[in-house]
């Protein structure tokens, strides 16, 4: 509104203007009495032109300092949470979520177990399970030259940290082979998916080597 006011006041001076200039040229006693009244009629558009440029420019401070605010703002929440954090936080939780629920499960199983084979075998069973566990995961040897060649450009040689990428020692979803294969297949939080790119052994095999030769040192 300012603004708009500020280019009227302006726009009624520069016509006046002409317009006094030429009516002067064509008659000599021109101004003659209507002096007052010229004087009058150009001092309140000037000072209306100048009001209106004073309070438009306040408005466009107002408006500047309200955009550097915001900026601020979320430069601020991007260096201390940024979206892949935020990422990773949310599925860790999701994970922690299921992983709950599996564990009501898993007092019946042990009581099967020990009621079948007895407390000792019970307690040599536990081993066996995560040999298997062992068994069915990837292959960290054939992940390291899958990282090498996908994943050391973001998150460095070491995996701690490069050209945009985090840490993978912080990432909640790095701990486990099931959470890293999950990051890498659908990617979010600025991470690319390579479900499409990378074959299933290709996944389970990085995300092994992550595990247990990058988190786990």
């Amino acid at each position: 509104m300012n603004q708009t006011l500020f280019y009227i006041c302006g726009g009624v001076l520069v016509v006046s203007a002409v317009v006094v200039s030429f009516v002067g040229l064509k008659n000599n006693n021109f101004p003659g009495k209507f002096m007052p009244a010229i004087i009058v009629w150009f001092a309140i558009f000037a000072v209306g032109a100048g009001t209106f440029a004073v309070l438009h420019g306040k408005d466009e401070s107002k408006e500047h300092d309200a955009e550097y605010a915001k900026a601020s703002e979320e430069i601020k929440y991007n260096e201390t949470e940024g979206p892949f954090v935020r990422a990773q936080e949310e599925a860790a939780e999701e994970s922690e979520a299921e992983s709950g629920e599996e564990s009501g499960e898993a007092p019946e199983a042990e009581e099967e177990g020990e009621a079948a084979e007895g407390g000792e075998s019970g307690e040599e069973g536990a081993p066996a399970e995560e040999g298997g566990e062992a068994a069915a995961g990837g292959d960290a040897a054939a992940g390291a030259t899958v990282f090498s060649t996908t994943c050391a450009a973001c998150h460095g040689e070491t995996g701690h940290g490069g050209a945009g990428g985090p840490d993978l020692t912080t990432m909640p979803l790095a701990q486990t082979e099931e959470g890293a294969i999950q990051q890498v297949t659908n990617g979010g939080g600025g991470m690319p998916p390579f479900g499409g790119t990378l074959s299933e052994e290709e996944i389970e095999n990085v995300a092994a080597y992550v595990v247990h030769e990058i988190v786990g040192k």
